[in-house]
């Protein structure tokens, strides 16, 4: 974890620290291939941004909807442009945006090149043999992505905190609240992998972003 300055803001510390654990224990589970870790970076006189270490504008790609998941997902890992790497080379981002002690903005993705799971012996078997087990397998392919912009919010149509999928533009599922690094990882590896995370749940101590409009449509709700 690199800083440009120890900032003392109560929120990073928690944010820093939620996915530091997340990732021990992910490590202890071996479930990743790959931690690039969180960077922080003062933008102004009480504002940090919250990344993976080694974030560069090729990390951005993420956000092409012209080309396949597959030319996105090969540019991501070359440059080493993810918070965590998978055991099977699935990618999670996590991206903040801090000021006044204060989440202002987040991005939380997870990109998958094919929606079959592999267990870690079919891999080790393909590894053993030199065999790109990755790039010969065909699937339909996996994106998520959390946003929280409450400046882009339009009540029903742009919700604060929302799930989009498949990068599709109009795709805005309203959240609750902001989602907290290890609840995004719980949900991707519960509902994807069929792996529970034993780090208890964590809420950011935060109004909920959601409103009441919003809550009479199909929404993502959890205590």
């Amino acid at each position: 974890m690199s800083t440009s300055k120890t900032p003392k803001s109560k929120m990073i510390k928690y944010i820093l620290d939620d996915i530091k654990k997340t990732n021990e224990e992910l490590w202890k589970k071996g479930i990743v291939r790959d931690d690039r870790g969180a960077s922080t970076k003062q933008t102004g006189h009480d504002s940090w941004e919250i990344s993976f270490s080694g974030k560069n504008d090729s990390g951005s790609i993420i956000l092409d909807k012209h080309i396949t998941a597959t030319e996105i997902i090969e540019v991501l890992l070359e440059n080493l442009q993810y918070t965590l790497l998978l055991y099977d080379k699935g990618i999670i981002q996590a991206e903040y945006e801090i000021s006044n002690d204060k989440i202002v903005k987040e991005r939380l993705v997870f990109m998958k090149k094919h929606n079959k799971i592999w267990d870690f012996k079919e891999i080790d078997a393909y590894e053993a043999e030199d065999k790109d087990w990755f790039m010969e397998e065909d699937g339909v392919p996996i994106m998520l992505r959390v946003d929280y912009a409450p400046d882009d919010h339009i009540d029903g149509e742009h919700a604060a905190t929302h799930l989009t999928l498949s990068n599709h533009e109009c795709c805005r599922i309203p959240i609750k609240g902001v989602v907290t690094f290890s609840e995004f990882v719980r949900f991707v590896l519960l509902h994807f992998y069929d792996i529970k995370l034993d780090k208890s749940v964590f809420r950011f101590d935060e109004e909920d972003t959601i409103t009441n409009l919003e809550k009479q449509m199909m929404h993502i709700n959890w205590n």
